[in-house]
């Protein structure tokens, strides 16, 4: 929670500070966010390797979660780039690349947990009576 608080306060410190600055400086302005936009992107990175270890950790004492786990990553980490590149290109007032870019990365999620979804399918028509899985609906 304290880390949330922390990240908010530089952000709105750093948003501040730029829009003082930027009528005397407007390069200094984007140097300062650009440094603090690298700053906060390093720390969001430590966070992401501290939550992959802790994963990799809970993976060691369940049989098979790997799998599952490296595809909740690529998802994650899919979900986290497009979500960046959305606000971006909606920052430079292009909405129609981020819709683009939205529903590129909505169509990747899908195929890569689609494999789950058909495992998960499978699971269940396992669970059901004989009588129901024979007959077609």
């Amino acid at each position: 929670m304290e880390e949330l608080i922390r990240t908010a306060g530089i952000c709105f410190l750093i948003g501040f500070l730029a829009l003082v600055i930027k009528e005397r400086s407007p390069q200094v302005a984007i140097l300062l966010t650009l440094c603090g936009s690298v700053l906060l992107l390093t720390e969001l990175l430590h966070a992401l390797k501290m939550a992959v270890t802790m994963l990799q950790q809970f993976t060691g004492y369940v049989p098979g979660l790997g799998e599952y786990s490296s595809i909740l990553l690529k998802v994650l980490l899919i979900a986290f780039l497009s979500e960046i590149c959305i606000h971006l290109l909606k920052s430079m007032d292009q909405p129609l690349l981020a819709i683009i870019i939205e529903w590129t990365g909505k169509m990747i999620i899908l195929m890569i947990a689609f494999p789950v979804f058909i495992e998960l399918m499978e699971n269940m028509l396992m669970l059901l009576p004989d009588q129901f899985a024979k007959e077609p609906f």
